[in-house]
């Protein structure tokens, strides 16, 4: 694989780290933001992009206006304010599924039937990211669960706190660039629409063949993005 030919400093959410849980279970973008500064200001505060996917995205976006010194630049990967349950059902159905399988190749088998778009490979190397084995053999996924919807009639995060989302995009002053997954339906035109319209300057770009997960369907493309933006 080529190595990238720039520096990056990633960061696993709270809710699939192998360390110890957070008391409150609570992982909505705001508060994991709060957190994410003070290692960001700690390891990255001169970084020149901070780029977040999915709910790391949406909390990537709360960092920009709870520390806006730390976010020179923002990148959004396939996600809006406006995602809802319907948009996300796809990805809902597959985190809100078992928590434990009996092997690996159970683990990875409803991995595979979750995402069609992605290689066997790349899924192979996100399980061992965010699963692991236990003693007796079995695997089971690090994150937290406790927070998880239960409800099909649920949202993944509160009207209230999207609405507050949105609104800090029409007052960033940072540059902004959603990347948009091809095939993907977390984000549909509306939501771009609205983007637009509070953020003028933003720039949108699809990623043709890609769903929601860019970085798994289109590395190099997503790598190459990214390089260019970090020169």
């Amino acid at each position: 694989m080529e190595r990238v030919p720039y520096d990056e400093f990633s960061l696993f959410h709270e809710n699939i780290a192998e360390y110890s849980l957070a008391a409150s279970a609570l992982y909505s973008p705001h508060s994991m933001a709060v957190d994410i500064a003070e290692v960001i200001a700690l390891h990255a505060a001169s970084a020149k992009v901070v780029v977040g996917m999915s709910l790391g995205g949406l909390t990537s976006l709360a960092l920009a206006g709870h520390a806006p010194h730390l976010v020179q630049e923002l990148v959004l990967v396939d996600i809006t304010p406006g995602v809802n349950g319907d948009k996300a059902k796809a990805i809902l159905d597959f985190v809100n599924g078992p928590q434990a399988f009996a092997s690996f190749d159970d683990l990875l088998k409803r991995t595979i039937e979750h995402n069609p778009t992605r290689t066997i490979e790349s899924l192979r190397r996100g399980i061992l990211h965010n699963a692991k084995q236990l003693d007796d053999g079995s695997w089971q996924w690090r994150y937290d669960r406790r927070s998880h919807i239960r409800s099909e009639n649920s949202e993944p995060i509160s009207g209230d706190a999207l609405g507050k989302l949105w609104d800090l995009i029409g007052s960033l002053e940072c540059p902004l660039t959603l990347l948009r997954g091809g095939t993907s339906p977390v984000v549909d035109d509306a939501d771009v629409a609205e983007l637009l319209r509070r953020q003028g300057r933003a720039e949108v770009l699809v990623i043709d063949g890609a769903g929601h997960s860019i970085q798994g369907d289109k590395p190099r493309e997503l790598a190459a993005f990214l390089a260019a933006k970090s020169m």
